[in-house]
């Protein structure tokens, strides 16, 4: 036996080991994430996505294509004048 390995280092470099071990098996057998548990709502054009309840629910009634068409006019009409500066030519 070298004398650098007594009986405590092994016995601790053991230990280290073994929680080693048990900490990379129980990161690998850990529960699935709950995002992978999300229901998928596919998006429709023109339909609305409801959450309120806590799920969603697509509704393609009358009075929402009108409260969207709305919106989307109130946006356009805000963003009419927006403009953006051009970016300055890069400096070589």
């Amino acid at each position: 036996m070298l004398p650098s390995l007594s009986k405590s280092r092994i016995i601790s470099g053991l230990v280290g080991a073994a929680a080693i071990a048990a900490a990379l098996w129980a990161y690998a057998h850990r529960a699935p994430s709950v995002a992978r548990d999300v229901p998928v709502t596919p998006i429709i054009d023109g339909a609305a996505i409801d959450f309120s309840s806590g799920k969603p629910v697509v509704s393609t009634s009358a009075a929402d294509k009108a409260s969207m068409d709305a919106a989307v006019k109130q946006i356009d009409d805000a963003a009419k004048g927006v403009t953006f500066k051009a970016d300055p030519p890069p400096k070589n």
